[in-house]
């Protein structure tokens, strides 16, 4: 309630970039970012409801091929789906929205073993981010500087374009360490760190940093599968779906894949929040990894 709370204080005190997106709090000299605190509370709570519901998520109600639980347990789902588009719409923080309904599809799906809950959770968001484009002039604007950033390309498209050129010359062995031009692309520390390994490094270096998450997640779900208790199983695998989900969407909006998001890529980027969470959720994978595993 109070990592929700504080999300939601975001709009009304929150501090943002030039897209308006609202991102921060500042308490004095230190800006705190709701959304890193909300996705590891998020991934405690939603394993603890998903393990005690766990056998009412296939009874219930049915609508042809899909069965649903009843309503006071299917309440904290769609409460969880409109918080998602909320977070899109209101802060417009695109990334934040990303994360929390992939980690909550995965963890339903981890739980109930249904399909269809997946099917159906994207159609859904998917129809309200399509509204939400149609509707609000923020989120078309964003989605038409990902579409074609050279429609303005000194402006909105600048950064983008810059990202575009720097992963292209970095060619499949890079410039070299330190040989690139990363000050070239404004948010380069941020948000399109990314595109400064792929220019010094090449194919070959973001190849080698997309092997090391994909390593690190698959630990974690590792841990997951050898886990003894419901809890822990779903917690495992929440927190590295944490990791997997923010790095596919922040290589995704960096490579145009999807709309550019303002979240970091985890361990590399700048943002102390981000840090924090991330070691936080490492140090939690280890913590469970400790734990007694399957006979």
């Amino acid at each position: 309630i109070i990592s929700l709370t504080l999300q939601a204080a975001t709009y009304f005190i929150g501090s943002g970039v030039g897209d308006g997106a609202k991102l921060w709090i500042d308490i004095g000299p230190v800006q705190i970012q709701p959304s890193e605190i909300v996705k590891i509370t998020l991934v405690i709570f939603l394993a603890g409801y998903l393990d005690d519901k766990r056998d009412l998520l296939g009874s219930g109600w049915q609508i042809g091929p899909l069965t649903l639980p009843p309503i006071p347990y299917l309440l904290p789902m769609g409460l969880m789906w409109a918080a998602s588009l909320l977070t899109l719409v209101v802060l417009n923080d695109l990334g934040a929205a990303l994360l929390f309904f992939g980690v909550f599809l995965t963890m339903l799906y981890l739980a109930s073993g249904r399909p269809i809950y997946v099917i159906v959770g994207l159609l859904t968001f998917a129809i309200a981010c399509w509204a939400a484009w149609r509707a609000f002039a923020r989120v078309e604007v964003r989605v038409q500087n990902w579409l074609n950033p050279w429609a303005d390309p000194v402006n909105l498209g600048y950064q983008q374009i810059q990202s575009d050129y720097a992963l292209a010359s970095g060619g499949v062995f890079g410039k070299g360490f330190a040989f690139g031009q990363p000050w070239n692309i404004p948010a380069v520390h941020t948000d399109y760190i990314f595109s400064a390994i792929g220019e010094e490094l090449g194919l070959l270096g973001t190849l080698a940093v997309l092997t090391l998450y994909f390593l690190l997640a698959t630990r974690g779900f590792l841990i997951a599968l050898r886990a003894r208790e419901g809890f822990v199983q779903l917690l495992a695998a929440g927190l590295s779906t944490v990791i997997a989900v923010q790095t596919i969407i922040i290589i995704g909006g960096v490579t145009r894949l999807i709309p550019l998001t303002g979240i970091t890529l985890p361990f590399i980027s700048y943002g102390g929040s981000s840090l924090i969470s991330n070691f936080a959720v490492a140090g939690l994978l280890l913590h469970l990894s400790s734990l007694p595993r399957r006979a």
